[in-house]
């Protein structure tokens, strides 16, 4: 591979900053609990060694490291601006838990230990080739027995839409000199190519979509991940025969529901059912024209021995997925006809442990021997998600609110914060983040309304943004 790729990848970090956001599909207690869900017994995640390749600004690593003090984190990556702004935040939170390791991964590899969970977000596919194969034989490698690696990538078919985007930006950008005109060229060319698409009716009108999400997208995420000078889809296939030429093998989706043949024809249902693993899994891509994938993979001889086990899942702990809470509140957070759904939605954003969940759930007249397959099935649905630990978050506002110490830091610098569930949430008005500022545990309700200065209706707004701040999972217990 061209020095020069490798050197104009590494430049461009330094021209646009690629602003990271926390991923919980990535988090270790997810991999963990999913893991033991297919019948492989992890250590605790709590007392975990971390790896995160192309970790960025720490946004993803450090909200995990503040939350999991036992635990240990190392982030690589090539980026010094963004090696620096990882630092400062470390430093920011007081946390000695963290090191971070600047340099281009094929030469640093050697000078890593061994880690428990290997993690890569937007890393694989955005890599040149010689760099893919140096981060897979660094995660077999450098994997402690039992370990998993989390792998995001984007994938064929559904990419084969998103090409036509990114090769309309090359194009468009072929005389572009500086890196605001190309993302302004980028802009633009995808704004036409949607209203035309629109505009042309039929196939093209529903792909219009694909290329009408910039409102909602920094620059960074545009510059790197569309316009990036390598961007390489995979069929999911070819990424396991890759995983496997370096000892690795596929174990399960870090996002669960996505694995379900569910909601398709019946005859294609049929297909994926009969089919081996593998391909299993790329039949629903053709059938779902998936676009990126978050795999969990393991050592090949701990994925040939895994299989599903729905008694792990009295061991671990559930939740509500959080797009199905918001879409509840948006329809009047009235119970549903799902009732798997309500009961979880009464602990969100926390946990309920999943043996009590099987009591609660037989207690609302489910049989006993089925409440196990119906929670299953709710995780292969997409409707609730699975951890090793319960989660710290407070369903209210106690006497003296603290909300997660990496949300009060944060708070001050971005609109975007992370949670306890390990997301992002926005708080876009300016009194909303200064109380959540204040709110450090020493101050009670009237001493958080007076951190608002004079706003006349600063303690009906106070105890509003407390409620939010509980129902985002902002509020630790």
């Amino acid at each position: 591979m061209s020095p020069e790729i490798h050197e104009s990848l590494k430049a461009a970090y330094e021209d646009v900053a690629y602003g990271g956001r926390p991923n919980p599909w990535s988090h270790p207690g997810r991999l963990a609990a999913i893991a033991t869900l297919f019948g492989l017994a992890l250590p605790d995640s709590g007392g975990a060694r971390v790896l995160e390749v192309g970790c960025g600004d720490g946004a993803n690593l450090l909200p995990m490291a503040a939350r999991m003090p036992g635990a240990t984190f190392t982030g690589c990556d090539a980026s010094a601006l963004l090696m620096r702004r990882a630092n400062d935040m470390a430093r920011g939170l007081g946390l000695a838990n963290v090191e971070f390791v600047e340099g281009d991964l094929r030469e640093v590899a050697g000078s890593l230990g061994t880690f428990d969970y290997v993690i890569a977000h937007g890393f694989y596919s955005w890599v040149p080739a010689d760099v893919r194969d140096a981060f897979l034989a660094l995660a077999h490698g450098h994997l402690a027995p039992g370990g998993l690696v989390y792998v995001s990538y984007n994938v064929l078919p559904g990419c084969f839409v998103r090409q036509i985007g990114w090769d309309a930006i090359k194009l468009e950008n072929a005389g572009a000199a500086t890196a605001r005109e190309r993302l302004e060229g980028a802009r633009r060319v995808r704004r036409d190519l949607a209203e035309a698409w629109r505009a042309a009716g039929g196939m093209a009108a529903m792909l219009a979509a694909e290329l009408a999400d910039d409102a909602g997208r920094t620059d960074g995420a545009l510059y790197h991940d569309d316009m990036s000078g390598v961007n390489q889809p995979v069929y999911f296939t070819a990424f396991a025969r890759h995983a496997a030429a370096h000892g690795l093998g596929f174990l399960a989706e870090a996002e669960l529901g996505t694995m379900g043949a569910g909601g398709l024809p019946p005859d294609m249902q049929k297909i994926i059912v009969d089919a081996d693993p593998m391909a299993r899994e790329q039949y629903i891509d053709f059938a779902r024209l998936r676009r990126f994938r978050q795999s969990i993979l393991a050592a090949a001889p701990d994925v040939q021995r895994a299989r599903l086990t729905p008694a792990a899942l009295e061991r671990l702990h559930v939740s509500a997925v959080t797009g199905v809470v918001q879409e509840r509140v948006a329809t009047g957070g009235r119970p549903g006809g799902d009732l798997l759904v309500d009961v979880l939605a009464e602990h969100y954003p926390g946990t309920i442990a999943g043996a009590e969940l099987v009591d609660a759930l037989v207690a609302r007249g489910v049989p006993a021997n089925e409440a196990a397959g119906l929670i299953l099935r709710g995780c292969f649905a997409g409707a609730c998600e699975l951890h090793q630990n319960p989660l710290p978050a407070m369903p209210g506002a106690s006497e003296r609110p603290r909300a997660f110490a990496v949300a009060r830091w944060q708070v001050e610098r971005s609109e975007i914060v992370t949670n306890l569930r390990h997301e992002g949430v926005h708080l876009h008005e300016e009194d909303a983040r200064r109380l959540l500022a204040a709110a450090d545990g020493t101050r009670d309700r009237a001493g958080l309304a007076a951190a608002l200065g004079s706003r006349p209706d600063a303690a009906a707004f106070a105890d509003q943004c407390l409620d939010r701040f509980a129902l985002t999972g902002l509020l630790e217990s």
